[in-house]
C-alpha cells in the first residue's frame, strides 16, 4: 500500500507541475544547487537569472490566459524574458545584500541534495523533482511510523496517514521548489526513529535512537534554526514524560538523551560557524531583506506585530477552523501513542508555532507553521480507529460485526 500511495502521489504532482510558482526564495537555492554541482559563480547567476526570468513569463503568461480582456484572444503573446535577463545581467536577484544571502548558503542540504537534479533537469524541474519526491516519501514514513506505533491495525490506519500527509498543507508546501520538501522528510524520519523507541526492545532503542540522530543532523544542514528549537522542546517532552509514571520508559530516555546530545551539537556548531541567530532574523524581518535602515527597536516591534497578526489569525481561522478542531482530534488520538511520540509531535507543533511568532507574517503563517499538522497526521488516524470503529453499537444488533472490526 505505501508504494502504490507513494506512486499515486508523484503522478498526480507531475500533472501539478506547471502549476507550482517559483519564488524569490526559489531562486535562491537554484543558484546555490549550480554552484554545488560545479558551474562558476557567474555561469551559476547567469543561469539561475534565466531561470527566474522564463518562471515569471510562464506565470504570467498562465495568468494571462484566464483573464477576460481583449487581448487574451485568440492567445496573449508569450514572453521571452529578454527583457528581464538583460535587467539581472549576472548580479544576484535582489534582495541581494550578503547578510540576507548568507541566510540560504547556511542552509546547503536542500539544493545540495537537489544539484544532480538541477544539473540533469534543469533548476525549476529539478527542484520541483526533489520536492515531490521527498514530500512523497515523507507520507511514506508517516505510514511506517503508524504501523510501529500501533501494530495490531490494519494497514488502512497507517495508509489514512500518509494520505493525510498528502493532503493537508504538508503536502501543498512541501511539493514547491523550497526547503519545506526537506525539513518535512527529516521531521517525519525523527518521528519515525522516535516511535521505533516508543516499542522498548533493545534493537529497535538502538535504531530508533540513531534514526533521531541522523534527522537531527539532516534538518541541521536543511534548516538549522528550526533543528535547535525542535531538539530543546523533545528535550523538555522526554523529561515530562519521565516524570510520569505512566509515560515512563527507556524510549524516553534515549529520546532526551539524543535529543539533548543534538541541541548540544547544534548549538555549538552555530556558535562556531557564526550561523544566523535570531537578531539578524529580526533585522531582515523589519528592514525588507536590508533594503530599508536597521529598526533600532526590533524585539518591541516584534511583540506588537505579533499581537495584531494572532488575532487577524484567529478571526481568519474561524471562518474555517479545520486547524484547530483536526488538532483537538489528532491530541486524543495520540493518548494512544507511546509518550515520546507524543512529546516529538507535540515539540514539533511547538517549533511551528515559534517560527510564526518570530515571523509573524500573515501571508506566511500558513507555511511557516507547516509542523503544526504533524500531530493531526499521526494523531487523527489513532482516534478514527479508536472511535470510528472499534466502539460497539449495541443499539443495532445487526451493525456490531462491522462496529468491532479494526480500521
Amino acid at each position: 500500500m505505501p508504494a502504490l500511495l507513494f506512486l499515486l502521489f508523484v503522478l498526480v504532482q507531475l500533472l501539478a507541475l506547471p502549476a507550482s510558482s517559483f519564488s524569490n526564495d526559489s531562486y535562491r537555492y537554484d543558484l546555490l544547487a549550480r554552484q554545488f554541482s560545479g558551474e562558476s559563480a557567474v555561469s551559476a547567476r547567469l543561469a539561475a537569472n534565466a531561470d527566474y526570468c522564463a518562471e515569471m513569463a510562464r506565470q504570467d503568461y498562465r495568468g494571462q490566459l484566464l483573464l477576460p480582456a481583449a487581448g487574451s484572444f485568440p492567445a496573449p503573446v508569450k514572453s521571452d524574458g529578454a527583457i528581464c535577463r538583460a535587467r539581472l545581467g549576472a548580479t544576484v536577484l535582489p534582495p541581494n545584500d550578503p547578510r540576507y544571502t548568507r541566510i540560504f548558503s547556511t542552509r546547503p542540504g536542500y539544493p545540495l541534495l537537489a544539484a544532480p537534479f538541477v544539473a540533469l533537469l534543469g533548476g525549476p524541474t529539478g527542484l520541483r523533482v526533489v520536492s515531490v519526491l521527498l514530500t512523497g516519501l515523507a507520507g511514506t514514513l508517516v505510514f511506517a511510523t503508524l504501523r510501529v506505533v500501533l501494530p495490531s491495525a490494519r494497514r488502512l490506519v497507517a495508509g489514512t496517514g500518509q494520505v493525510l500527509c498528502c493532503l493537508t498543507p504538508l503536502g501543498t508546501y512541501g511539493v514547491r521548489p523550497l526547503s519545506e520538501g526537506a525539513a518535512l522528510f527529516c521531521l517525519t524520519a525523527g518521528l519515525l526513529g522516535v516511535a521505533l523507541c516508543g516499542d522498548g526492545r533493545r534493537p529497535r532503542l538502538w535504531a530508533g535512537g540513531a534514526l533521531l540522530a541522523a534527522a537531527y543532523l539532516a534538518l541541521g544542514f536543511v534548516r538549522y534554526a528550526e533543528a535547535l528549537p525542535l531538539a530543546l522542546v523533545t528535550v523538555l517532552g522526554a523529561a515530562v514524560c519521565l516524570a510520569l509514571p505512566r509515560r515512563r520508559s527507556a524510549g524516553a530516555v534515549v529520546v532526551g538523551a539524543v535529543s539533548l546530545a543534538a541541541f548540544v551539537g547544534l548549538a555549538v556548531a552555530g556558535g562556531m560557524l557564526r550561523l544566523p541567530s535570531l537578531t539578524l532574523s529580526l533585522d531582515d524581518l523589519f528592514s525588507a531583506h536590508f533594503t530599508q535602515p536597521l529598526a533600532p527597536d526590533p524585539r518591541a516591534r516584534l511583540a506588537v506585530l505579533n499581537l495584531r497578526m494572532w488575532w487577524q489569525w484567529a478571526q481568519s481561522t474561524a471562518l474555517v477552523p479545520a486547524l484547530p478542531v483536526a488538532l483537538v482530534l489528532g491530541v486524543l488520538g495520540l493518548r494512544r501513542a507511546p509518550g515520546p511520540v507524543a512529546a516529538y509531535t507535540a515539540s514539533c507543533a511547538v517549533t511551528g508555532i515559534a517560527a510564526v511568532v518570530a515571523h509573524p507574517l500573515a501571508y506566511e503563517a500558513e507555511r511557516l507553521m507547516l509542523p503544526i499538522w504533524l500531530p493531526i497526521v499521526v494523531g487523527l488516524p489513532l482516534w478514527l480507529a479508536s472511535v470510528n470503529f472499534a466502539r460497539r453499537v449495541d443499539e443495532h444488533p445487526s451493525s456490531r460485526g462491522l462496529a468491532s472490526t479494526r480500521l
